[in-house]
């Protein structure tokens, strides 16, 4: 079996101060003897991750295929420019063209807790589309929160994962905010080292194991 795995830095195995050890995928993958393929990008959006996991299954055999995916904060949105995407978030602009240094400028400005709230609602539904999409092809999948769940979904618009994802309105639940309560320490980019690499990994095999995902 094969582990398709999609994310931001995260799910890509960016560690503290660059520290040495096994990623959480590299975890989860020798614990259920699967090959890996590894689609995620430091810091990329709900958008590309949605695209680039869509067009992968529109292309390749869904068959002993499982899917994990970590989400990045709400923010994050992708441009297209002359035919390339490009991630964007705030801090995070260096890498874009002259062309469209304006167009992050006012981005920026524009960027309101509001408007995020708006764009996390919008997104709460884009995952929820794929998630019914990969269960249409009847992939087992597994998704979470890298630092915030849906923090303005009502009870009343919560919707029904199928155990597919942890902890979507559950913060304590995130990533960041699960291993963080455990006194894990990260560094700037909210990374963590080897051995918070492993108590993720840990949980997310237990999670498997108890839902019967594989």
């Amino acid at each position: 079996m094969m582990l398709y795995v999609n994310g931001d830095s995260h799910s890509l195995g960016a560690m503290k101060d660059k520290s040495v050890g096994k990623s959480f995928v590299d975890l989860i993958a020798n614990e259920f003897n699967l090959s890996v393929i590894n689609q995620a990008q430091a810091a990329s959006s709900a958008s590309r991750i949605i695209r680039t996991t869509r067009d992968f299954f529109s292309k390749n055999d869904p068959k002993d295929i499982i899917v994990l995916i970590g989400w990045g904060t709400w923010e994050r949105e992708e441009w297209e420019y002359q035919g390339k995407y490009y991630d964007v978030m705030k801090n995070w602009y260096t890498h874009l063209p002259e062309e469209l240094h304006n167009c992050y400028d006012n981005w920026v400005k524009l960027l309101t807790p509001d408007l995020i709230d708006q764009k996390s609602r919008h997104i709460h539904k884009e995952i929820y589309g794929l998630h019914q999409y990969l269960q249409e092809l009847k992939i087992p999948h597994l998704f979470f929160n890298c630092m915030y769940n849906f923090f303005s979904i009502k009870e009343s618009e919560m919707l029904d994962w199928n155990n597919c994802y942890i902890g979507p309105y559950n913060n304590d639940l995130s990533y960041y905010w699960y291993l963080t309560k455990k006194h894990f320490d990260s560094d700037r980019w909210y990374h963590f080292d080897a051995s918070g690499h492993q108590a993720w990994a840990d949980f997310l095999i237990d999670y498997i194991k108890e839902n019967k995902l594989l």
